[in-house]
């Protein structure tokens, strides 16, 4: 997003912040079909949590917070359970190091985040790392992989620009009513969706494997 763009995103997330309400403030997400949770799954959340919420505050432990961990802080601990109307019983916030780049992060800035945010008087129910779900999240890859609903890409940087480069054009003239294809911005097999995109299964689990056993230098 261009420094344009983000400060028009800005002035109208305050004007909307700032527009008078009448009733009730009720936040509603999209309702995307592919993500509907299954009745059972539904069931067995009830059971488990009864009327408790909870959201998370997870900072990745590789510096000191700064001012946006704090709007960050206003909206987990607090600010969404107002939102949705949760009774101040019902809500609980999980304080969730995202330590996923071991290299970056140190026990110092764990404990100053740790620090920082009691100072500012936000309480937690429990203290959880992501690192302690690695082999849960490996285990979940490999699923999906199988399923064929997740793949390996092994696009440099400079090909995921001219990826990323093509959906934006493409998308921009679908939104305008116009045919990216007689726009000149038709789809490259190697670039929008991959080449990668349809290997068979087999070879993306090799291809993970690999990735796992450090075959590939780091960022390829």
């Amino acid at each position: 997003m261009s420094t344009k763009e983000a400060v028009a995103v800005a002035a109208a997330s305050t004007a909307a912040e700032e527009e008078p309400l009448d009733g009730p403030v009720v936040l509603k997400g999209r309702e995307l079909f592919w993500s509907e949770n299954s009745p059972e799954l539904k069931k067995e959340h009830k059971a488990i949590n009864g009327t408790t919420v909870r959201t998370r505050f997870p900072p990745e432990p590789n510096g000191y917070l700064h001012i946006g961990h704090a709007k960050s802080m206003n909206v987990n601990f607090r600010l969404a359970f107002d939102k949705l109307g949760v009774a101040p019983e019902n809500r609980r916030t999980i304080f969730r190091y995202d330590d996923t780049n071991p290299e970056a992060e140190s026990k110092e800035y764990i404990d100053s985040i740790r620090q920082d945010v009691q100072w500012l008087g936000w309480e937690w129910e429990r203290t959880t790392y992501s690192s302690d779900n690695f082999e849960h999240l490996h285990q979940f890859a490999l699923k999906l992989i199988k399923k064929g609903l997740a793949y390996v890409c092994d696009m440099t940087g400079p090909e995921m620009q001219e990826q990323r480069l093509l959906a934006r054009e493409r998308a921009k003239c679908v939104n305008s009513g116009r045919d990216p294809d007689k726009e000149g911005f038709p789809l490259d097999p190697k670039v929008l969706p991959g080449r990668n995109r349809d290997l068979s299964v087999e070879r993306n689990l090799e291809m993970f494997e690999k990735m796992k056993m450090g075959f590939f230098p780091e960022g390829s």
